[in-house]
């Protein structure tokens, strides 16, 4: 089973100012405008840690630096004694005020194949050369991974509910709406929280690429037993407000070698059924392939609003050697029956080759550039993504969205 222990926090100090102007989010969806408009909120933001400006190795020593001048400045503080920390976002969603909590502890790091932390999904190489650097640099964990825990018998997220009953020690309202609580727990109901939250093994959420940078931080660190463990954050199963959304997919232009203009309806029909649905705005056609039978897909091409919902061919499922219990998980589709059918790659090639891209909302695919495709997605349910980890499986990069995420500057973990 999965050993989850207390720690003291690197946390700001009063000094710093409002939190409300120091977090970030994760530094994989921050874009350039985003960065800077954070960057203008503090100049103790998070974002000056996660995601430095510089070229190069110039980036990974001013943040180092940063974090330097913000110990010594008394902008971060350690907390006196080791606690754990729970932590609940409270946000708006389509139906009114939603909140999800979470449990912040170190875990101890454990190989991926040996069924204490369970992956699932593969990732892409660029990332964690980047995060490993930035981890060396700092000697601190400065994000947390993102765990489910099974709770089958609700006793995290019970004790959770009952240390949010407490007046908070943090709070903070951030600009996207989202209010922030955080609880230092380092009385006996601690102990009960860690043992509750490591009675099964742990779903990674997010942080794929961070769990896999601490794996390889650790074997370079091997003179730091802090590098051993992890800065993780664990939300019961059980929790309302963990919500999972979809990634969609943007091709940018046919195969090379194909001639212009490219048919991506009679291409992509070898391997898919495709039935034309009509004009669809990006919005109807998430909710279309939300419903449609696992594993569904609606395509939309470049420089036209129809569309057409797709479905993987039995015959293409079989010479593809995709299995029933992954031929419902659409991004698994996508990449069997279009990415390795038609371009010959995986993900990873063709994102690093610009070939592929990725979009939160469905506008981005369903317009794609001229000679391009979109891929409008639905969302992998968790069932789908906690039987994919226990056999062991992954699926592609970016199969999942867990929704809000979970931000960083909340709390940082010294090596």
């Amino acid at each position: 089973m999965p050993e989850l222990t207390p720690f003291p926090a690197l946390r700001f100090s009063s000094t710093a100012g409002d939190l409300s102007h120091l977090l970030a989010p994760p530094y994989d969806v921050i874009d350039p405008a985003a960065a800077a408009d954070l960057r203008a909120r503090s100049p103790y933001n998070t974002v000056r840690l996660i995601l430095p400006e510089g070229s190069d190795d110039e980036r990974y020593t001013a943040a180092a630096d940063t974090l330097t001048n913000w110990l010594t400045g008394g902008v971060l503080e350690p907390d006196p004694e080791p606690a754990a920390y729970v932590y609940r976002q409270e946000f708006e969603t389509e139906t009114g005020v939603a909140e999800r909590c979470a449990l912040f502890a170190a875990v101890r790091l454990a190989p991926l194949d040996e069924g204490e932390i369970l992956p699932h999904e593969h990732t892409h190489a660029g990332p964690k050369k980047d995060r490993l650097a930035l981890t060396l640099a700092t000697r601190t964990q400065l994000s947390p991974v993102f765990m489910v825990a099974h709770d089958a018998d609700g006793g995290l997220w019970d004790l959770q509910r009952a240390v949010t009953q407490r007046p908070s020690d943090v709070q903070a309202t951030t600009p996207d709406g989202i209010r922030h609580s955080l609880w230092v727990v380092a009385d006996d109901i601690r102990d009960e929280l860690l043992a509750s939250a490591a009675a099964d093994p742990l779903l990674i959420a997010d942080g794929h690429h961070r769990y896999e940078t601490a794996l390889a931080a650790r074997e370079i660190l091997s003179d730091s037993a802090k590098a051993a463990h992890l800065l993780v954050c664990v939300v019961s199963q059980r929790d309302p407000g963990l919500v999972v959304r979809p990634t969609h997919r943007v091709l940018a232009g046919p195969p090379r070698g194909q001639s212009e203009p490219f048919d991506w309806v009679e291409s992509l029909g070898d391997a898919l059924a495709l039935e034309d649905v009509g004009e669809l705005d990006p919005e109807e056609a998430e909710q279309l392939v939300a419903g449609a039978p696992a594993g569904s897909l609606v395509v939309a091409t470049s420089g036209t609003t129809a569309r057409w919902l797709a479905r993987a061919r039995p015959e293409a499922l079989a010479a593809a050697a995709i299995p029933p219990e992954r031929a419902r998980i659409a991004p698994v589709v996508f990449d069997e029956l279009v990415l390795r059918r038609l371009y010959s790659m995986d993900a990873d090639e063709a994102a690093r080759e610009g070939i592929l891209s990725y979009s939160r909302g469905p506008a981005t695919a369903a317009t794609p550039p001229s000679g391009g495709c979109g891929f409008i997605l639905p969302a992998v349910s968790l069932e789908d993504v906690w039987a994919t980890a226990a056999r062991g499986g992954r699926l592609p990069p970016k199969s999942t969205y867990f929704e809000p995420k979970m931000p960083s500057g909340l709390l940082f973990r010294r090596l």
